[in-house]
C-alpha cells in the first residue's frame, strides 16, 4: 500500500446494538486526531438470524503498530507506517492454513521480492500474491462491485486495497480484510486503528473507495478472493 506524508489512517472495534457511528475523533498510528464522519457506511447493528446473513469467517486481530514488531524496519520504511498489507495477510493465512506473524510475512515479501518498501513505500499486490501462494493459498481477482457481493455471500475472505475513505484521508492506501455479509453490509478487520476494525461496512462504498494506484493493481486489481 502507498503512503503519503502526514496521511490519516483509521480502524474500528466490534460493537453490537441498533445504534449507529456518530461523528467521532479518530487517533491515527501516527498519534494524529482527525475529525471523521460517515454514519451510513458504518454499521454496529448485525443480525445474524437475517435471510441474507453470511458470517464472517474468524481470523485473528493483528496491528502493525503492535509493539513486538512495528519498529522493524525494512527497507524505506517500518512495519508502523507501512506494515498494513503484511498485516492484513497474516490474519488471512493464520485462519486458512497455519498461524503466521506479520514479520513473517513482511520478512518473506521483503526477502524474496522488489515488492515492499524497495521503490515505493508499502508492498504492492504482486508482493500480497508472492506471500498468499507461498503459504499455499490460492487467490482470484475481483473484476466488479457484484462480484465482491457475490464472494462475500459464498463465505470467502477478501484482501484490498482502498484509498481516501473510510479507512484513509488523503492520498495513500491501505489494506483492509473483508468477510461476511448482510444486508449489503460486510466486516472489515484494519490492521491500522483498533477504534475501526471489526465493523460492518457498506460494500458499495468499500468498493467505491477501491485503490486506483498502480502498485495495487499489479496483480490485475485491489482486491482479490483468498481461499485453501
Amino acid at each position: 500500500m502507498k503512503k503519503g506524508i502526514g496521511v490519516v489512517l483509521a480502524g474500528s472495534l466490534l460493537l453490537t446494538g441498533a445504534t449507529h457511528a456518530k461523528a467521532d475523533w479518530i487517533k491515527d498510528q501516527q498519534g494524529k486526531w482527525e475529525y471523521f464522519s460517515n454514519e451510513d457506511s458504518i454499521s454496529h447493528f448485525y443480525d445474524d438470524k437475517a435471510k441474507d446473513f453470511v458470517k464472517p469467517v474468524k481470523l485473528p486481530q493483528y496491528y502493525q503498530a503492535d509493539a513486538r514488531w512495528s519498529s522493524k524496519r525494512y527497507g524505506i520504511s517500518n512495519m508502523k507506517t507501512t506494515g498494513c498489507v503484511p498485516t492484513s495477510l497474516s490474519m488471512i493465512i493464520s485462519g486458512l492454513k497455519e498461524n503466521v506473524t506479520p514479520v513473517q510475512v513482511a520478512d518473506y515479501i521483503y526477502d524474496t521480492s522488489m515488492e515492499m518498501n524497495t521503490l515505493f513505500t508499502g508492498t504492492s499486490s504482486l508482493g500480497a500474491v508472492a506471500a498468499i501462494e507461498h503459504w499455499g493459498c490460492n487467490y482470484r481477482v475481483v473484476n466488479s462491485k457484484d462480484d465482491l457481493k457475490a464472494a462475500l455471500q459464498n463465505g470467502n475472505i477478501v484482501f484490498g486495497a482502498v484509498g481516501h475513505g473510510i479507512f484513509v484521508k488523503g492520498y495513500s492506501t491501505h489494506a483492509i480484510v473483508l468477510s461476511g455479509y448482510q444486508n449489503d453490509k460486510t466486516l472489515a478487520i484494519d490492521p491500522d486503528n483498533p477504534e475501526r476494525t471489526n465493523k460492518w461496512y457498506n460494500v458499495d462504498d468499500i468498493w467505491n473507495q477501491r485503490s486506483m494506484e498502480l502498485e495495487d493493481n499489479s496483480a490485475g486489481g485491489p482486491f482479490m478472493v483468498v481461499y485453501k
